[in-house]
């Protein structure tokens, strides 16, 4: 068996990227039920964002930490998002009060979830 390559088309590349953000947003949806999936939309948009990183990668790092997430999300009108410090296998939250603070902070081991994107998809 001999395997070939090819480069993808602009309209393959196009599609390959809708459907990895299809499968993300399913994934951040399934690890955050209570929330409305505008919810979940806008969490997952604003961390690929801020965290430079694709779809997939970054709901795998949303569904990992989901409880973590959902106990900060219980104190929102108090801090402007959480911290998330990868420690070995999982992470530690810091719950942050400002959010310029959160993104002199901000490395490839301690991202940062902004909840200002969160309040505005609920209203």
């Amino acid at each position: 068996m001999q395997a070939t390559a090819k480069w993808l088309t602009p309209a393959e590349a196009a599609q390959t990227r809708k459907n990895g953000v299809t499968t993300a947003m399913a994934m951040v949806q399934a690890a955050f039920p209570e929330w409305p999936e505008s919810r979940t939309d806008a969490l997952l948009e604003a961390s690929m964002t801020l965290w430079g990183r694709g779809p997939l990668i970054t709901a795998n790092t949303l569904a990992r930490t989901a409880d973590l997430i959902t106990e900060a999300w219980a104190m929102r009108d108090h801090i402007a998002g959480v911290m998330l410090v990868r420690q070995g296998e999982g992470f530690t939250p810091l719950y942050l009060h400002r959010h310029l603070l959160a993104l002199k902070m901000q490395s490839p081991t301690a991202l940062w979830v902004h909840f200002t994107p969160l309040k505005e998809a609920d209203t």
